[in-house]
């Protein structure tokens, strides 16, 4: 009697048991349709951050929020406290759905390590050795694989719950960590508009297309996807390194030389104009008193105090110089023609003006101011990318510049093109395809230079890198701070414009070269934008 109890009992304990087994799977089923963030938990969704959850009881009823990093970019503190990033455009870790996972598997807080699993000859793992390490090796495969997740991880990065909106699970950032990864990439605008139903913009990069919707009464929600015409390899290495310090002070219109003891040179310039006739004036640390891109500058972590200003002033605020020069004509408001006396020693830059782009502004510089410029051109940073960058100050540069690369052009193109030819062996380890560099990149190099601009962030790599093996082991502060302008300027008319071009020569007129493929771009962009943004 008692075994015969005994065993109901049991029967009757594993009977309930399976029952409320089934009740919590059938609760726990329902709970997860319930969730709202139910489709955006996968690895699908979240990519390598899916391994980053924390986990939760099985007895619990709601779910918390999934997690994803806070990403804060500027300036003054690089993208996420990393000045020096290593972008790929094709992902070195695995991605999901959102686009701050992809974005974060492209942006490499070190150089990334690559695994490439079968080398021959011909073709292999595409990686810059100055910025890419590779292995190849079955056994290493798996380590390999680890230390490319680990190149892109992020992993110390500060985790928040997303917040849901539609259909996405967002991060939230600040407009100025959207303006700092828009010229990081090399952004460019495509679309703008704004009207009663509220903003939306978009923007092409160098790693994919951005767009911005903030519809009236809603929230403002960011969106990334990378490019779909790369496939899985490039004939360019997979990585390349950017300063996002650089990256900021070109789109707020600054040049800064690089940190000495020697110089604090920082001058900032003006925007564009309407049509008529200027003159440059330096204001020693005038920055803070102007409006073009001090108040980026300032909200990017820069101090516009410590920055001296090139102001453009109307002719008609000021008093014309005496003494023999020569003679220019400008319209007036009532649209007659009047000359203005130009000394002996000024230069007239001829701009494009701010309302319909048509070269319509004339900029009186004066000798000092021209000092200036050349100054400023000598200490451009060295890009590998082409910049998102202030239109003043490109219109100014590009101005003063120009007659000089144009008489050098030729030469330039021809030592570019001839380098590639005499040490193919070298390009081939610094990670570039092998066919590619026998067969088309010397040629595309010359033709880039010849054609004295473009849109092609493939054609600033090829020439920016060829010049950076041409000069040798120059490290970046070397190549920031050249003296060709000035070394010009000193010389005068004495200055030599034929012969052998050397290696400051080479720097100086390939960061021109730069600027001539670089894209304007909205410095007051941040007045459209909400002071925070969902990053879907």
């Amino acid at each position: 009697m008692d075994q015969a109890n005994l065993a109901a009992a049991w029967l009757s304990f594993a009977a309930t048991a399976v029952g409320l087994g089934g009740l919590i799977s059938q609760a726990s089923a329902i709970n997860d349709q319930l969730d709202p963030y139910h489709a955006n938990r996968t690895a699908e969704y979240l990519g390598i951050w899916f391994q980053r959850q924390q986990r939760f009881p099985w007895w619990r009823i709601t779910k918390p929020p999934p997690l994803g990093p806070v990403i804060i970019a500027k300036m003054a503190g690089g993208f996420c406290g990393v000045n020096t990033i290593y972008i790929t455009r094709i992902p070195a870790s695995p991605t999901g759905r959102a686009g701050w996972s992809t974005i974060l598997a492209m942006f490499n807080h070190e150089p990334p390590v690559f695994a490439s699993a079968v080398i021959d000859g011909d073709a292999a793992e595409k990686a810059s050795l100055s910025a890419v390490t590779t292995r190849s090796g079955n056994a290493d495969g798996r380590a390999d694989a680890e230390a490319a997740a680990r190149s892109a991880s992020w992993i110390q990065l500060d985790r928040k719950a997303l917040k849901r909106h539609q259909d996405h699970a967002c991060i939230v950032i600040s407009r100025t960590t959207l303006i700092t990864m828009l010229v990081v990439t090399n952004g460019r605008p495509v679309f703008q508009y704004s009207d009663a139903t509220g903003f939306r913009a978009g923007y092409a990069s160098y790693c994919g297309q951005w767009y911005i919707t903030w519809p009236i009464g809603q929230e403002a929600i960011v969106k990334f996807a990378a490019h779909d015409s790369i496939g899985t390899s490039e004939v360019l290495p997979r990585a390349f390194a950017q300063r996002v310090d650089r990256c900021g002070q070109l789109v707020s219109g600054v040049v800064r030389a690089a940190a000495s003891p020697s110089s604090n040179f920082a001058v900032a310039f003006p925007g564009r104009k309407p049509a008529g006739t200027y003159r440059l004036e330096h204001a020693v640390k005038g920055f803070q008193g102007a409006h073009s891109g001090r108040h980026l500058y300032n909200m990017m972590g820069g101090r516009a105090f410590e920055v001296d200003f090139l102001s453009a002033r109307a002719v008609g605020d000021v008093d014309s110089d005496a003494g023999a020069g020569k003679e220019t004509e400008t319209e007036t408001e009532t649209g007659s023609q009047q000359s203005i006396s130009i000394p002996a020693g000024t230069l007239v830059l001829e701009l494009p003006s701010k309302d319909d782009g048509k070269r319509t502004v004339k900029m009186i510089v004066p000798p000092h101011e021209q000092h200036i410029l050349a100054q400023a051109l000598d200490s451009l940073p060295w890009t590998s990318l082409s910049w998102s960058m202030h239109r003043g100050l490109r219109d100014i540069l590009l101005a003063y510049g120009r007659p000089t690369m144009d008489k050098h052009r030729a030469s330039l193109a021809a030592l570019l093109k001839s380098t590639v030819e005499a040490h193919p062996e070298v390009f081939r380890a610094r990670g570039w395809d092998a066919e590619f560099v026998r067969h088309n990149m010397g040629h595309m190099a010359a033709s880039a230079i010849l054609a004295g601009g473009g849109n092609s962030g493939d054609a600033v790599r090829v020439v920016t890198d060829i010049a950076a093996m041409y000069v040798g082991d120059w490290d970046a502060g070397r190549l920031d701070e050249v003296d060709f302008w000035r070394r010009r300027q000193r010389q005068g008319a004495d200055a030599r414009e034929g012969g052998e071009l050397d290696a400051q020569a080479v720097v100086a007129l390939t960061k021109l070269f730069v600027l001539e493929w670089s894209q304007e771009f909205d410095y007051q962009l941040y007045h459209y934008l909400p002071i925070s943004l969902y990053f879907a």
